[in-house]
């Protein structure tokens, strides 16, 4: 998994577009800062955007096919928490970065999709679009 370089961001009411320089497509993303891509063969692209609020900020990272669409997101928000996005680096089939002051996040992507039981009891902060369905990525501290 390598970083992606050179993107466009067009914002959008609520989300942004981000266009890759090798595609004429746009993916639709939460959030309003694109704070990290990475290039995720052969399943698509990984990517962590946010609202800008460090006051109370939500992390969105969002897994994208190769036909630009979102199939899996998970969401990084607690209620009255600041949350500033650091120390993100790319290690094989995860990411780790610092989100919540002290807190180091890993994000796994997984060759196959698998239904993941840490998803039924998620940690604290961590909201998943789907909880039922087989995934590829999981989410630990």
């Amino acid at each position: 998994m390598e970083e992606l370089k050179g993107f466009l961001v067009e914002e959008v009411e609520g989300s942004v577009d981000v266009t890759l320089s090798s595609s004429e497509q746009k993916i639709n993303l939460p959030g309003l800062v694109v704070e990290n891509g990475f290039n995720v063969p052969p399943i698509g692209t990984l990517w962590l955007t946010s609202n800008d609020s460090p006051y109370e900020e939500t992390l969105y990272i969002s897994l994208v096919d190769s036909e630009s669409l979102v199939t899996e997101r998970v969401e990084l928000y607690k209620a009255y928490t600041p949350g500033v996005l650091k120390d993100v680096v790319s290690k094989g089939n995860y990411i780790e970065f610092e989100f919540w002051q002290g807190q180091t996040h890993q994000v796994t992507i997984e060759k196959e999709k698998k239904l993941r039981f840490s998803r039924f009891l998620p940690q604290a902060g961590c909201h998943y679009s789907s909880k039922l369905a087989p995934s590829y990525l999981t989410i630990s501290k």
